[in-house]
C-alpha cells in the first residue's frame, strides 16, 4: 500500500518548483490517538507531505524514468500545527541536481501562516528501464496532479 500524503499537485515546473495541497481530515486515521483532545497532524506527516512532493518534483523533472529514495533531511523547523479542516499548503524549490540525485527545499502553510520550513531534502535516485514502470510513475502523477498549471503529458 501507497500513502499519499500530497492530495493534489496544482501547480508544477520541471527542475525549478512545485505547489501542493494536503487536507487534513477528522477521519484521518492517525488522528484519534495523537494528543487524544486536541487532534492536530502529526509534524512528521507534515514533513511526508512536503517530501513527496519535492520528490514528484524530482520524477517529473526526469521524464518519469527514475526511482528515488529521500537520504537526507536537514533544517525542519516546526513553527505551528495543522488541524482538522486545514489545507496545508504545500511548496518546494529543487535548489539542484547531481549525479544520481537532486536537493530541494520546502514549505508548508495554513491559510498563509507557515508551519513548516525544511532547508534541504536531498534525495538519491536510479534509473527505471521498463516501460511499465515509467508507465506507473506516470498514472500516479496523473492521479495526484489533477489541478490546473501542472505539466501533463499529452493524451494518447
Amino acid at each position: 500500500m501507497r500513502f499519499l500524503f500530497c492530495d493534489r499537485i496544482v501547480e508544477l515546473e520541471r527542475g525549478k518548483h512545485a505547489v501542493g495541497t494536503r487536507t487534513v481530515s477528522i477521519g484521518d486515521e492517525f488522528l484519534p490517538g495523537h494528543y487524544g483532545r486536541r487532534p492536530v497532524m502529526p509534524a512528521s506527516l507534515v514533513l511526508e507531505s512536503v517530501t513527496q512532493l519535492a520528490g514528484w518534483l524530482y520524477i517529473v523533472t526526469c521524464d518519469f524514468a527514475i526511482s528515488t529514495v529521500l537520504g537526507v533531511v536537514e533544517g525542519v523547523e516546526i513553527l505551528d500545527l495543522a488541524a482538522p479542516g486545514d489545507t496545508i499548503r504545500l511548496e518546494v524549490w529543487q535548489q539542484y541536481g547531481h549525479r544520481d540525485g537532486a536537493t530541494a527545499r520546502g514549505v508548508a502553510s495554513v491559510n498563509g501562516r507557515e508551519i513548516m520550513r525544511v532547508s534541504r531534502l536531498m534525495f538519491a535516485s536510479r534509473p527505471l528501464h521498463e516501460p511499465a514502470s515509467i508507465q506507473a510513475a506516470r498514472d500516479m502523477f496523473q492521479y495526484v496532479s489533477r489541478g490546473p498549471g501542472v505539466e501533463r503529458e499529452p493524451p494518447l
